[in-house]
């Protein structure tokens, strides 16, 4: 009985100090949160420019070899050599 009553005075005792401490809680953490949230934000936009950055110099890279590839010239050289002088026919 006594361990009943002990039960019902720290929960109520809880829930008082609760009603109490969720209000300064809620305002304290407000801030803390938008702050927060900011920077996850400017974490997110900063991450995809630095991978789309990363993504486009891939791509100029790849443009780069192709048009390198693209200028080579296949063709067949034939050198002839000049026909000598005989000097003994």
């Amino acid at each position: 009985m006594q361990r009943g009553l002990q039960r019902l005075i720290v929960g109520s005792a809880l829930v008082i100090a609760s009603t109490v401490i969720l209000p300064i809680a809620r305002e304290t953490l407000r801030p803390i949160m938008k702050d927060l949230s900011k920077q996850m934000k400017y974490l997110l936009v900063s991450t995809k420019e630095g991978i789309e950055d990363i993504v486009a110099e891939v791509k100029f890279e790849r443009m780069k070899k192709q048009l390198d590839k693209d200028m080579v010239i296949d063709c067949e050289v034939i050198i002839e050599e000049p026909e000598r002088e005989r000097i003994f026919s």
